[in-house]
């Protein structure tokens, strides 16, 4: 790693550090948690700070780690409606079909109303390597194929009676 990029990473995990919930975190490690399991990764992605995003991927962070209550970094982008995260993280081989106590990124997008980070997920989880072998897997995700059907016939029909 540059000069330049340890003094980046540094100030990030300065700024990182200045929060309640890291205050106590030695970042000597990269993947670093706090108590609930959060990596620092977790901090910039609710921030919607794409360039410390970048960095910290750069850097060789765990852009799968699952923190509090399951949530990786991806769920924390797709219900803050981070975009351009979300399609960082997907395209640096994030988990589409992770799992936080219950929830999937798409189904925690589609809770907070980002209908536009649904479509960019759905072509994601449809190509994926991390697409599920197991049944009920399988089961869930041809269930959400089948909601993203229905919703988009239902869009296309109100979009002709108007």
């Amino acid at each position: 790693m540059t000069t330049t990029r340890s003094k980046e990473l540094k100030n990030l995990f300065e700024r990182i550090s200045s929060t309640p919930d890291f205050s106590y975190v030695d970042f000597s490690d990269i993947n670093a948690t706090n108590a609930l399991g959060d990596n620092a990764l977790h901090c910039a992605a609710v921030w919607g700070d794409i360039a410390a995003v970048e960095l910290l991927i750069t850097a060789g962070i765990d852009i799968n780690k699952h923190g509090e209550q399951g949530y990786t970094p991806l769920h924390y982008a797709v219900e803050h409606g981070h975009y351009d995260i979300v399609r960082l993280l997907l395209d640096s081989g994030a988990n589409p079909f992770a799992r936080t106590e219950g929830d999937l990124p798409f189904t925690t997008a589609r809770l907070n109303g980002n209908d536009e980070i649904c479509d960019l997920l759905s072509k994601y989880m449809s190509n994926s390597p991390h697409r599920p072998e197991t049944t009920p897997e399988k089961e869930h995700s041809a269930n959400l194929r089948r909601e993203i059907e229905e919703l988009e016939k239902n869009i296309q029909e109100n979009c002709e009676k108007a």
